[in-house]
């Protein structure tokens, strides 16, 4: 799966199913909910860039995770 290959709405879709599992892994890693939800943000704004870009990535989950994990 790559994420050129995903509308810009299926995209927005998956992200959104994505935040709260996305959140609870950045809040714990960082150690505070906010700064969390700095992360988070920080992170799917790096995603929809690089979807405008033509990225492609296989797993996007995975992908997503890493984004925020850097």
């Amino acid at each position: 799966m790559s994420l050129a290959g995903f509308g810009r709405a299926e995209l927005e879709a998956m992200l959104v199913g994505l935040r709260p599992k996305l959140h609870r892994y950045v809040a714990r890693m960082a150690g505070s909910a906010i700064e969390g939800e700095d992360i988070v943000q920080e992170a799917v704004v790096k995603a929809l860039a690089a979807h405008d870009g033509g990225a492609l990535v296989a797993r996007p989950e995975r992908w997503l995770f890493r984004i925020a994990h850097n």
